[in-house]
């Protein structure tokens, strides 16, 4: 089912290579730890958030061992279509757990404003890696220029 509603994003406190992630909207609650393993979701994430500005489909994992969800981003004209699929070590195919669709303010910001959040946060490097500064600073100047283009 297609909702139009705003997202809201949670990155918590990182302990031992997990992450609580939370994410809402209005009618949806997820909640899950997801593993650094393979691949840093959270710079996934952000890398991800980075093609969607630049109007490319993008999708991430995180890694819930042996499970995953992913996070499907797919720009479309004005809007954005957010999709998160559960991959389950049973299923052959993922499966649909949520979809919505939103613009700049309602599905990326929130998105945006987590990373940023998430990255102030103080981190023992054993618990988990801070996104990379650079990579940080180009989602910060598209989001700057995709918010000035809509005025």
């Amino acid at each position: 089912m297609i909702h139009n509603a705003s997202i809201k994003l949670n990155l918590g406190n990182p302990k031992n290579g997990w992450v609580p992630v939370q994410l809402e909207s209005e009618d949806f609650n997820l909640e899950f730890n997801a593993s650094i393993v393979p691949d840093n979701p959270v710079n996934k994430l952000c890398e991800t958030l980075i093609l969607v500005l630049n109007d490319l489909e993008a999708e991430m994992s995180w890694n819930i061992e042996p499970e995953s969800y992913s996070f499907k981003l797919i720009p479309k004209e004005k809007e954005v279509c957010f999709s998160i699929l559960e991959h389950s070590a049973s299923a052959k195919d993922p499966h649909l757990i949520y979809e919505l669709n939103g613009n700049l303010e309602s599905i990326a910001l929130p998105i945006y404003r987590s990373l940023k959040k998430f990255n102030t946060l103080e981190l023992d490097k054993t618990d988990w890696i801070k996104i990379d500064q650079e990579r940080l600073n180009k989602l910060t100047q598209l989001v700057r220029s995709k918010k000035t283009y809509k005025r």
